[in-house]
């Protein structure tokens, strides 16, 4: 049944099966449309990294969709190589996967939920947002970058209705591409994506007397 009292869109950026699904099945259920974005596969496919790209993309959305409620914003670029073997190229791609294009959603999506009141924006985070491992310098880095730029959009814009959260997914989610990427890992170790998305949809319904601002996830008896 639906939560809303008027039509709302969510845009889920970096969307892709298993989290991505997930969180599409929850936002649509609860009354939202939702709007996919992402390098290939499903839903829209755009460069978030592309400034012109992503503007003339919002003036778009402007005309075809209902309001912004908000950003789902997991975008990312996974790279896990030595330090002395990762080429400038690389850092400065993966900074841009995490980085830049949620800098790029969220100049956008900002004016846009202030104009109505306010909104929810979202930046999945990673065990890498808080610690950094050996062959992690690249992917750590963006991540912690992350991490600084949804608190920053907090303290800014939070007294003008835009609650800004970051997650920190301590943990792999379950999908098929995680299977492939770490064989061997325990799924009953895993997150489960359905879980993982409601809580995504409960952070867009908090009041902002008790907004989250950093929320830290990981499943029963995983990492610290």
């Amino acid at each position: 049944m639906s939560s809303l009292t008027s039509p709302r869109s969510v845009l889920i950026a970096g969307y892709s099966a298993g989290f991505g699904a997930a969180l599409a099945r929850h936002f649509e259920a609860a009354g939202y449309t939702v709007i996919k974005a992402s390098r290939s596969g499903d839903g829209e496919q755009l460069d978030l990294t592309d400034e012109t790209a992503v503007h003339q993309w919002f003036s778009c959305l402007d005309r075809d969709y209902p309001p912004l409620a908000g950003v789902i914003h997991n975008v990312m670029a996974f790279l896990r190589e030595p330090l002395l073997s990762t080429t400038a190229a690389q850092l400065e791609s993966v900074w841009r996967a995490s980085v830049m294009s949620a800098f790029l959603l969220t100049r956008e999506a900002v004016p846009r939920l202030e104009s109505q009141g306010g909104g929810t924006l979202i930046y999945s985070g990673a065990s890498g947002s808080r610690r950094a491992g050996p062959g992690f310098a690249a992917f750590s880095s963006a991540k912690f970058a992350l991490r600084g730029f949804a608190q920053a959009v907090a303290r800014e814009h939070g007294a003008r209705g835009i609650h800004a959260v970051s997650v920190i997914i301590d943990g792999l989610i379950a999908s098929d591409k995680t299977a492939a990427r770490f064989p061997g890992s325990d799924p009953q170790r895993m997150i489960n994506p359905d879980d993982l998305a409601a809580q995504y949809l409960e952070l867009f319904r908090q009041p902002a007397s008790v907004w989250t601002q950093e929320l830290d996830i990981r499943p029963m008896g995983g990492s610290f």
